[in-house]
């Protein structure tokens, strides 16, 4: 509380907002959703190791920096993990906030789009453990809050599990879109009667041969002709290579998912990844070779991270997600939470 007035004192103003966490315009809030496993600590742990390597991958250019002093522990811990130790980050136990900035040069859209502009914003999300996204988890109302309150989502599908882990994550899935669009629809902010956040869709673990494999030989992976020669869904195909898994590799579970986010969010505000934190093994030249590109091993019965990190998709349904918000034709209106 502000000291008591004895009449010889100077007025006491509002206190304002500390400048390293930026302003409230360059502010975008994501929200970070997925079942247990489904690897969003590893998604997080490989942005700045993906934002290192942006520039041999594409046009532009991206920086990332911690607002706060455990944001950039964060990022340093990650890169020590992954790149020099070859270990996974641990599971998210606890709900954690991070304050990140971006700045970068991306391509442009249009007319000019070999030119490069520059971008810059604030990125809030928090990395809550996947088993917070059930109903009876005492977490699970401030993750409900934290999403509510975001502008785009970022949703982790991962392809992989058994019949009862498929199962658990549509239990998860669900419980949390229907709360989600229950606050939104009480506060009165649908948008053209849907849910109004823009979603990127990451397909995880691409690189797993039991992904990999049947992908290649159902055609959808296409591989780079430079460079490393890494394989990838072409964007123009990602939403089918999204419809595949659910129709033909994963079963009913995963259509009942891929329906509810049709049915929830607007078709325009949905993109799909095929998406990859650690990439494939390569070869002593830098190169990916069919015959040999697992880049899991198993030491002492713990998974280690084979050669060093090549993430696929990871920065761009990040980066891409908050231009859809920016360039949206209702960006400046808000909805009511």
């Amino acid at each position: 509380m502000p000291p008591m007035l004895d009449g010889n004192l100077e007025p006491l103003r509002t206190p304002t907002a500390r400048q390293e966490d930026g302003t409230a315009a360059d502010r975008v809030r994501i929200g970070l959703w997925g079942a247990p496993r489904s690897g969003k600590t590893t998604y997080l742990a490989a942005l700045p190791i993906a934002a290192m390597q942006f520039q041999r991958h594409g046009e532009g250019n991206w920086l990332i920096g911690g607002m706060t002093a455990e944001a950039n522990a964060f990022l340093n811990d990650s890169v020590t993990k992954m790149a020099i130790e070859k270990s996974f980050p641990i599971n998210t136990s606890a709900l954690e906030g991070m304050s990140w900035s971006f700045q970068g040069q991306e391509p442009t859209t249009g007319m000019m789009r070999k030119r490069l502009r520059d971008a810059s914003f604030v990125l809030e999300i928090q990395d809550a453990p996947g088993e917070s996204f059930k109903p009876n988890n005492p977490l699970h109302a401030k993750v409900l809050d934290q999403l509510a309150g975001a502008q785009g989502l970022l949703y982790l599908f991962d392809p992989l599990g058994d019949a009862s882990e498929a199962s658990q994550s549509l239990t998860f899935f669900f419980a949390t879109l229907n709360e989600l669009n229950n606050r939104i629809r009480n506060a009165g902010g649908h948008y053209r009667g849907r849910l109004p956040h823009h979603v990127s869709v990451c397909i995880a673990k691409f690189d797993h041969p039991d992904i990999f494999r049947p992908a290649v030989e159902a055609g959808w992976v296409t591989q780079d002709t430079v460079g490393s020669q890494l394989p990838r869904v072409p964007e123009h195909l990602a939403e089918g290579y999204f419809q595949w898994l659910c129709n033909d590799f994963r079963g009913s579970t995963a259509r009942l998912v891929r329906d509810g986010l049709a049915a929830y969010f607007h078709p325009e505000r949905v993109r799909y990844y095929a998406t990859s934190a650690i990439g494939f093994r390569l070869n002593p030249q830098h190169v990916f070779d069919y015959r040999n590109y697992a880049n899991v091993d198993i030491v002492d019965g713990v998974p280690r991270i084979g050669t060093s990190p090549e993430p696929i998709n990871v920065l761009e349904p990040l980066t891409e997600l908050e231009r859809r918000i920016r360039t949206s034709p209702d960006a400046r209106k808000r909805w009511r939470r």
